[in-house]
């Protein structure tokens, strides 16, 4: 599954993003979740002129054409009580014409807009689903690039955490405690994909932004 969320503006009270326009799709729906593996519940449905919070002051929004290949969602995540100081989870599905709907990207993690600074370490820590093989893994999509990585196999059983860098590639295996955690302090990542060895996974990784605003 590929990136399919820009989001291009985060600020105090401001979520700007584009996806793409898709043929055939009837609404474009916007989900959001506390964690990755928690419940998503939708909060914007958009037809493809897109959408607008009209609690949000259009003088301080740019333009921003699409030419017609994206659609454009603009909201305030308090006006759908999410509290806009902590992270938070989103993703897209498509609804086409004559439904059902269909999940189109990833789980993509939102920073508060404090965080956009290089200031702190990124946390994340939830479950990883049980496949097996990296076909199966979830899809995790980083906000922009992301360094320093440390993953930790939480499982406190003798489960495997399996690790990779790009849809359906080779993998890196992660042990429970006490074998050492995943670590990387080289390179930049933008999603990450993860899955349990034969059961769920308990995890946790910190990173940070490479390229802080």
């Amino acid at each position: 599954m590929n990136r399919t969320i820009n989001v291009f503006r985060r600020r105090p009270n401001i979520v700007d993003m584009m996806v793409p326009v898709t043929a055939g799709v009837a609404e474009y729906r916007l989900k959001w979740a506390q964690n990755f593996d928690g419940a998503f519940a939708q909060i914007i449905g958009a037809p493809v002129a897109g959408f607008y919070d009209d609690t949000i002051n259009r003088g301080t929004v740019d333009s921003q054409p699409s030419t017609g290949t994206s659609v454009r969602m603009t909201f305030n995540p308090a006006t759908f009580a999410i509290d806009d100081t902590k992270s938070f989870w989103i993703q897209l599905f498509h609804f086409p014409s004559g439904g059902p709907e269909v999940a189109v990207s990833a789980p993509s993690l939102l920073l508060p807009e404090s965080a956009h600074h290089g200031v702190g370490i990124v946390t994340i820590q939830g479950n990883a689903p049980s496949a097996v093989s990296s076909a199966g893994a979830l899809q995790l999509d980083l906000p922009r690039l992301m360094q320093d990585f440390r993953i930790v196999n939480q499982d406190p059983g003798a489960s495997i955490l399996f690790l990779s860098t790009e849809q359906s590639g080779p993998e890196q295996q992660i042990k429970p405690a006490p074998a050492s955690p995943y670590s990387n302090w080289s390179g930049t990542q933008g999603s990450i994909w993860v899955r349990g060895g034969g059961a769920i996974v308990p995890f946790s990784a910190t990173f940070t932004l490479a390229f802080p605003r």
